[in-house]
């Protein structure tokens, strides 16, 4: 699996790059179109539609033709929510290049951790560090990725 920071992005504090994923926080408006050169055909944010104006980020993405989905990955309790983490996971193909961000990449990094082990085949420990090295900072998010791997395990 091929990761690595990105840096030279204006307006992204933190970029990382999975295989065929790149993964961060909230990205600037301008952001968008460094993006769009790296390959990237559709945006995914994992914030909910409550926690800022997303309207100029969905007008620019529009704008440079790529295409924008918007769900919160984290449940009304502040919890890695197991159904949209299998709705992302799902949309997840290997031809494309996907841009996965959220506030901080700490949503993005717990999401992650399910995604490689149910469906990548990665261990678990693997996963935290790859996940760890992608933004994660929340330990709670651990445990709740370790519950719906379990549970999707049976």
């Amino acid at each position: 699996m091929d990761t690595k920071r990105i840096t030279d992005i204006p307006g992204m504090a933190f970029l990382w790059k999975v295989d065929n994923l790149y993964l961060a926080g909230q990205p600037a408006v301008e952001s968008f179109e460094h993006l769009k050169a790296l390959g990237i055909k559709k945006v995914i944010n994992l914030r909910s539609s409550g926690e800022k104006d997303f309207s100029p980020e969905i007008s620019k993405i529009e704008e440079l033709g790529m295409s924008y989905e918007q769900f919160p990955i984290l449940d009304t309790h502040g919890h890695l929510c197991e159904e949209n983490c299998k709705k992302l996971s799902e949309m997840i193909d290997t031809e494309n290049i996907h841009f996965i961000h959220c506030g901080s990449a700490n949503r993005v990094a717990g999401w992650l951790m399910t995604y490689l082990v149910l469906y990548r085949d990665f261990g678990f420990e693997a996963a935290v560090e790859i996940a760890t090295h992608s933004g994660l900072s929340s330990n709670a998010l651990i445990d709740q990725a370790q519950t719906i791997i379990d549970k999707a395990q049976g």
